[in-house]
């Protein structure tokens, strides 16, 4: 553009301007959301004997406790809250009732710790800090994602990074690379990126049947497939159970695509049992507690005694638990541990380190929580629609088997990073516009538009 036109039409300097500010937010945006994205699949807790070296980086302890990545999402959230503060458009959308609900948790994290300080606790950042990491995430994720487009964008560089993730492990894989599992060789052992790849599964089997494009369908569709069959490979049952609970759940609500989803999870489940053979079989036998017999239940005795150790302790103590930052002696599991810090229980997990309101707040939270996310999938346009029904099977389904024998989900930043992302997607705020009929004598409104939603009030 000439400087002669632009001095001829100041509008079209304004709207270069502006054209060339979109585009810097959305380049800002996609390396926000790429970066933020990408720590759902960088482990948290080493396996085997690698120790802390063999941590990323950014899990490297620099001052005071806080690490690499505490410091990084503490910061930027800050200055999201900061902006968003200052801004008249940009708003949080969480439901005001699930913020009080956490308000209500934060309130007996902090008697826990107090009551875990009087009683000789040490260390206190170990169970929560995810979770206080969780909340920083999803501010970060509410200052970029505002609007349905956004939302599509989202999803589609989440779409993206699982399946170069996904493409990348089975190439390894075929290459001889992978993780050790009761003699096995395996994909990938690490649980939260194994979870991940179950909201994968149940995300490309719900956009499959929404999106408008073939080549749109065919990306989810595949993308599905792919991560169903890593989760099928990764023998963990924790995420067999979420897997199959969350395509339960999904194909209640998906009506018309009942058929496809149950033919493409058939179709994973025989190549996997095409890969593993009888191993396949014997560890889906081995769901019932009730065996120890065979190698892949060998250690179902010890979490029933994992369970029954921490209801002792919850016994000795049932208005406020452990407290944080202590442990306690095992009677049931000695042979495996002498003492222990968590269970492998949800709410008994809740209960024993936050005591009987920590559980109460606990419950209620979910039960707000799946009300809230139903709601506003009915409201919602069809792509957010599908991908709130996605999130509603995959949190249901992580929150139902965790009643069994499966560690309370939101010690992991991976896990709570993931949540917070769902979230902040699941609870878009778009502005209503309230038009009038055309009228020629009434002068247009400069009023910034007025922001509505069920959750307003």
């Amino acid at each position: 553009m000439t400087r002669a036109t632009v001095c001829a039409n100041p509008a079209n300097w304004y709207a270069t301007q502006a054209t060339t500010s979109n585009a810097a937010v959305r380049i800002a945006r996609v390396i926000a959301l790429v970066a933020m994205l990408s720590l759902i699949f960088v482990p948290e807790y080493s396996q085997g004997d690698g120790g802390s070296a063999a941590k990323s980086f950014v899990y490297h302890v620099v001052a005071g406790g806080f690490r690499v990545l505490d410091l990084a999402v503490l910061f930027s959230a800050a200055a999201f809250a900061f902006a968003l503060g200052c801004s008249r458009r940009r708003v949080l959308g969480f439901p005001r009732k699930l913020a009080l609900l956490l308000a209500a948790f934060g309130f007996a994290i902090g008697l826990s710790l107090l009551y875990g300080m009087r009683h000789g606790g040490q260390n206190f950042f170990f169970d929560w800090r995810a979770l206080a990491l969780g909340v920083a995430f999803y501010i970060s994720y509410s200052f970029w994602i505002q609007t349905a487009d956004d939302v599509r964008a989202a999803i589609t560089i989440l779409g993206l990074l699982m399946a170069v993730c996904v493409t990348t492990l089975f190439f390894l894989f075929a290459r001889g690379h992978g993780e050790t599992l009761l003699g096995l060789r395996i994909p990938l052992f690490d649980g939260p990126s194994i979870s991940a790849f179950v909201f994968a599964s149940l995300l490309g089997l719900s956009l499959s049947g929404r999106e408008s494009s073939a080549r749109q369908r065919w990306f989810w569709l595949l993308l599905s497939a792919l991560a169903i069959l890593l989760v099928a490979l990764c023998f963990r049952r924790t995420y067999w159970g979420e897997l199959a609970v969350g395509i339960v759940l999904l194909a209640m609500s998906a009506r018309g695509r009942r058929m496809r989803i149950v033919v493409l999870t058939v179709i994973a489940a025989a190549i996997a049992f095409l890969f593993l053979g009888g191993s396949l079989a014997e560890r889906v036998s081995s769901i019932d507690f009730t065996q120890e017999d065979t190698p892949y239940a060998e250690d179902n005795s010890d979490h029933v005694g994992d369970v029954l150790d921490a209801w002792a302790e919850v016994r000795s103590s049932p208005v406020m638990g452990l407290g944080l930052g202590r442990s306690y002696e095992t009677w049931h599991i000695r042979n495996w541990k002498e003492e222990s810090v968590m269970v492998h229980n949800a709410p008994l997990h809740v209960w024993l380190k936050y005591g009987l309101l920590g559980l109460a707040v606990y419950l209620a939270y979910h039960c707000c929580l799946f009300h809230c996310l139903r709601g506003q999938g009915r409201q919602s346009p069809p792509f957010q629609r599908a991908v709130i029904n996605a999130a509603l099977a995959y949190l249901a389904a992580q929150f139902l088997v965790s009643l069994a024998f499966t560690p309370w989900p939101y010690s992991a930043v991976q896990s709570t990073n993931l949540v917070a992302f769902l979230l902040a997607v699941a609870f878009v705020r778009e502005p209503v516009c309230h038009s009038q009929p055309f009228q020629s004598s009434r002068r247009p409104s400069t009023a910034p538009p007025t922001w509505k939603t069920q959750f307003s009030a």
